[in-house]
Parts: C-alpha cells; sequence; structure tokens
C-alpha cells in the first residue's frame, strides 16, 4: 500500500525535477554565450545563470503551473512577460551576491554595483529568451519537444497504449445558457483541474478537443496499479472538490463523461510547417466510441474489456454487454467503471 501511495508522487516529482533540470541547461548555454560575449569571468558567469536557471524552474513549476500562478497563466502574454522578467531580475541580483558569496568573489561587488543598470538591460534581453523557451516547452511538452527533436517518431512507429476521452455533458446547452466567454472561462478551469489527475498517474495529455480532451497511457504505466482507473478516480473527485467553486464562478458545476479503450497504435510525426506527434489506429477510434456509449447509457466511465482484462482492480467494474462500432467487424464487449469520488488530493 506505501508504494501504491508514493508511486505517483514520484513520477510528478520527476517531471518537476527534469523542467528544473532543462531550465537550469538553457539558462546555463545563454550565461555561457552572454558571459563570453561580456569578457566577463567564466565562473562568475555560468554559477549565476545556474542558479537563475534553477530558481525559475522552481517559480514556473511550483507557482506559475500551480493555482496560485492561474492569474499569471490567464494575464495577455505581452503583460505577463514583463511581470515574469521582473521576478528573473530579482533572481540576478541575489544568485550575482549568492554566487560571489559561494566563490569568495565578494571584492567584485563594486564591480557589479557599478555595472548594474547595464547588466540589468542586457539581462533583460537574456530573460526574454530565456523565457520565450520556458515558454515553447510548456506550449508542446517536455516530452513531444525531445521526441521532435532527436527524430523519435520521424518514421512511424508501432506501440500499446490505453486511451481515455473526456467530454462534458450537455456542454452546448451550458454554453448557451452561459455566453461564450463564461463557457471559455469554465472550460477552461475545468481542464487545469483535470491535467493532474493524469500526470499525477503517469498518463500524458495528448489533446485538448473543444470542451474535453484525450489522455494517454503507455500501456505498462496505465496498467501497473491500475493508474488508469486511479486517474478517473482522481478526475471526478477533483470536479467534485471543486464543485462549490464552480456554482459561484458560473453557477454550475460540469459533469462529464469518459471512455477508455486501448491496443496497438502507430505514432508518427505529422504535418510540414508545423510539426506535432500524432497517433492513428483503430484504438483511437473505439476509444472515441467508448465515450459515446458513456452518453447513450448515462454512465459516468465506460471501458472495454481488452483494458478490463490487464487490470487487477475489478471490483468496481459492471459489465454492459457487446457494442458495435463503425468500421471495425466485430463488437466490443464493454463495462462501466463507477469512480470514487471521495479520493483527497495527493501532495506532489
Amino acid at each position: 500500500m506505501i508504494r501504491s501511495k508514493c508511486f505517483p508522487i514520484k513520477q510528478t516529482a520527476r517531471r518537476k525535477a527534469l523542467f528544473v533540470l532543462v531550465t537550469m541547461v538553457i539558462f546555463a548555454c545563454l550565461g555561457f554565450v552572454t558571459t563570453l560575449a561580456a569578457g566577463r569571468p567564466l565562473e562568475l558567469g555560468l554559477s549565476n545563470a545556474i542558479l537563475i536557471g534553477f530558481g525559475v524552474g522552481l517559480f514556473e513549476e511550483f507557482y506559475v503551473q500551480s493555482k496560485r500562478g492561474r492569474w499569471l497563466r490567464n494575464m495577455h502574454p505581452l503583460r505577463s512577460i514583463p511581470v515574469y522578467i521582473g521576478v528573473i531580475i530579482l533572481f540576478y541580483i541575489a544568485s550575482a551576491h549568492l554566487t560571489r558569496a559561494l566563490l569568495g568573489r565578494l571584492d567584485d561587488l563594486p564591480t557589479l554595483y557599478r555595472r548594474l543598470p547595464y547588466g540589468i538591460a542586457f539581462f533583460t534581453i537574456f530573460s526574454l529568451v530565456g523565457v520565450l523557451m520556458v515558454r515553447v516547452i510548456h506550449f508542446i511538452g517536455l516530452e513531444n519537444l525531445f521526441h521532435l527533436t532527436v527524430g523519435t517518431y520521424h518514421r512511424p512507429v508501432r506501440e500499446r497504449k490505453m486511451l481515455l476521452f473526456l467530454d462534458i455533458n450537455g456542454s452546448t446547452a451550458m454554453g448557451e445558457r452561459l455566453g461564450a466567454l463564461s463557457m471559455r472561462s469554465l472550460v477552461s478551469k475545468f481542464l487545469s483541474d483535470l491535467s493532474a489527475p493524469i500526470t499525477d498517474h503517469s498518463g500524458e495529455i495528448y489533446l485538448y478537443k473543444g470542451d474535453g480532451l484525450i489522455a494517454i497511457w503507455n500501456w505498462a504505466a496505465g496498467a501497473d496499479q491500475d493508474n488508469i482507473l486511479r486517474s478517473v478516480d482522481s478526475m471526478f473527485s477533483a470536479i467534485e472538490r471543486q464543485r462549490a467553486s464552480y456554482d459561484k464562478l458560473f453557477g454550475v458545476a460540469p459533469g462529464f463523461r469518459i471512455g477508455i479503450h486501448g491496443g496497438d497504435v502507430i505514432v508518427s510525426e505529422q504535418g510540414d510547417t508545423k510539426r506535432s506527434i500524432g497517433i492513428y489506429g483503430d484504438a483511437i477510434n473505439i476509444a472515441a466510441r467508448m465515450e459515446e456509449v458513456a452518453r447513450t447509457h448515462n454512465a459516468r466511465c465506460i471501458v472495454s474489456k481488452v483494458v478490463v482484462e490487464a487490470l487487477a482492480n475489478r471490483d468496481r467494474m459492471r459489465e454492459i454487454g457487446e457494442e458495435t462500432v463503425k468500421g471495425i467487424s466485430t463488437s466490443i464487449r464493454v463495462y462501466e467503471y463507477q469512480p470514487n469520488l471521495e479520493l483527497r488530493p495527493m501532495s506532489a
């Protein structure tokens, strides 16, 4: 049981630590170039840049991407970037002092103060490049950026995945009642609230689609300790805990339905001027059909037999029967899964 509770925490910590490390590398590279260009001591410039990268990584992962930092994420980029750069400049001043203290170079402080106006102006440009790179990583996703860079899926690769389709119930009527802007705000909060329950349980958000999303798991990761079902439990309990907040902000709390299927898929780069990683195959079409079955049966979550057989805990599974899928010659046996709505959030 201890391992079961700790595993998702380790996954989250690993993702955050990797992002912080990448941010440190980005700022170290920028620091190396700018230090050489400025003709300053390399040990000071590199140490300073690494400390700044460490601070920026922590700030991004534990504040900006948290609920407390939602105000900054929702701000227009032309307004949020100056705020972000201001924070980084504070890191710059603090790290400049700390670096000199650690390296025994306090005698260099008068030079630092004398050059500070020039240094801050120069560092603002440095910071802008760093912030834009961090933003690109969060926009594309660290794993996707890595795969696109090294060409993992330049040629099609067959992989075994579990796929989860999710949609808001009655979104059309809800949007008509709330209006476009309020509906957009509700969907934005909804998708944000569901992100952590997916990534905390080894999943990855493949695609946001209107008022829903598609999430994917490597087959072994989704089956291990029933991660995909634990993610479903966490998603429903997360929205349940936020019900009062939704009622206050929008006058309604969104309900949603989930369909899950899995199998072999083809993963490949797609596009030309804009590249991304696409998933193809019958499995993704059947997963979409499972979400439709959930709507038909007024169920919270529908799971196909092939996924159910890979999971250990079937206590809250109820067999529904056979369902046909357009374009698939054989019918699919499906089960209704009843989520646990009383889970408490895990600390990262």
